[in-house]
């Protein structure tokens, strides 16, 4: 018997009885031998009382997650579950569970799927002494009071970029969408879009393309309540038709007397489908930029832009100060950082230089540009015309030039003025008469008009 015993052990278990009975037998006192046996089988008795937790059952199952609670038991180190998809091949595994919890928290589930789970005991830190699994329980991800997004439809389709639109649920805390051209495998991700706004731009999409697009819905602040995906919307982007690169430029000064500061402001339009501006150099024929008036983190005016999906307004405030050069930064209502531009005295007239960051699309959706530095140029001291010089680039390398021109003029004693260089005028009134004191109009040879009341 003791034989066939030892024949059917492993060598480690072997091992263990040999020296149990080398131990029995070396010893003739009967005390000492009933305290070697207590000592040796000990461990398997203290093995042998490592238990699984009992009571086993799910809570809050939702489509993608579920709760898994069962009764702890004593003397345990960690605990392990174990859970898959019925009739999947593989476990998915939850290691080192806290053994004072009751209960564990699985995520990333499959909706409306049927899953069993088993746990069992660590009863030390080694994973040798362990319990069996325990018997199995079973849920079904599933969740009828998060309903999915209905009522889908796409706006403002264009080449690039199209709206995504769906029903508003009252009870949502959140949504998300993803999109894929239609028949591929890779989603793109947009949100969160939070209640009670139903819509949300999908950018960069390429043109005469097919998409689809699904929406989910979030029931509380977390990612636990979810809804699955919508059915699915589908549109087509428009074919491209460039437009030629031709900005619309505008520059302007509130004030065209001589030798005194002005608002020097430049307004840029382009129309939809227009490359989109890269680096612009506004330089002049006369005047400067007073940079001793100014100090670092002095505001210096204001730049906007509105295109056809958002406006972005910034406060213009000065960055690095020197004699003749200065760095104006623009900032957005945040206070975030979202540009910059180089302001230049040259020996003739000043220079200013800005670069737009890329948008990564090339073309614009329709573009409105205004910058306004107030009272920071000063004009030229004396009358005559002052020209300004536009170069602009596009992104993909067209180029703009324009000259605007405009009279300074220094004549103090006029109280009303078009500001024009007036060469050799006469002046009559409304009759064609000389007057006094009234309202003249001064005709130049050029033929240009400048209204005036002149007094004498």
């Amino acid at each position: 018997m003791l034989t066939a015993f030892f024949t059917t052990q492993t060598p480690s278990k072997r091992g263990f009885f040999m020296t149990l009975i080398y131990c029995i037998f070396a010893y003739r006192s009967k005390l000492v031998k009933r305290l070697i046996i207590i000592l040796l089988i000990f461990p398997l008795f203290t093995k042998a009382q490592c238990l699984y937790p009992t009571n086993l059952s799910s809570s809050n199952v939702n489509y993608y997650n579920a709760t898994v609670n069962w009764t702890p038991v004593s003397g345990v180190y960690s605990y392990k579950i174990r859970y898959k998809i019925v009739g999947a091949s593989s476990w998915s595994y939850k290691n080192n569970v806290n053994p004072l919890l009751p209960n564990q928290l699985l995520a990333g589930l499959q909706p409306l799927s049927d899953y069993v789970w088993h746990i069992r005991s660590h009863c030390d830190s080694t994973n040798t002494n362990n319990s069996q699994w325990s018997p199995a329980n079973n849920f079904t991800t599933n969740n009828l009071n998060c309903p999915a997004p209905t009522n889908l439809n796409t706006s403002n389709v264009n080449y690039n970029n199209a709206v995504a639109n769906w029903g508003s649920i009252s009870t949502a805390d959140r949504y998300k969408i993803h999109y894929r051209i239609y028949g591929t495998s890779t989603w793109f991700n947009l949100g969160p879009v939070y209640s009670p706004n139903t819509s949300i731009l999908m950018p960069q999409l390429q043109q005469n393309t097919t998409y689809e697009w699904q929406a989910m819905a979030y029931y509380d602040s977390t990612t636990l309540l979810a809804s699955l995906w919508s059915v699915s919307d589908t549109f087509t982007t428009s074919l491209f038709v460039a437009a030629p690169f031709n900005p619309i430029v505008n520059n302007t000064l509130s004030n065209l007397q001589c030798n005194t500061p002005s608002e020097l402001t430049l307004i840029v339009t382009q129309a939809i489908n227009e490359p989109d501006i890269g680096e612009t150099t506004i330089t002049s024929s006369d005047g400067y930029f007073n940079f001793n008036s100014i100090n670092t983190g002095d505001s210096v005016g204001y730049a906007n832009m509105t295109t056809a999906t958002q406006s972005i307004s910034s406060t213009l405030r000065a960055g690095l100060v020197f004699s003749n050069f200065a760095i104006i930064n623009a900032y957005d209502s945040t206070g975030s950082l979202i540009g910059f531009f180089t302001l230049e005295n040259n020996n003739v007239g000043i220079k200013v230089s800005s670069t737009s960051p890329n948008d990564q699309n090339n073309y614009t959706s329709g573009l409105i540009s205004e910058i306004k530095f107030v009272n920071l140029f000063v004009n030229p001291p004396t009358e005559g015309e002052l020209y300004f010089y536009i170069d602009i680039e596009s992104e993909l390398g067209d180029l703009y030039y324009s000259v605007d021109t405009v009279d300074i003029w220094c004549n103090t004693t006029s109280m009303f003025e078009e500001h024009h260089n007036i060469k050799n005028p006469f002046s009559i009134d409304l009759l064609g008469r000389k007057n006094k004191n009234q309202l003249l109009f001064y005709i130049s040879k050029e033929g240009r008009l400048e209204k005036r009341i002149k007094l004498h």
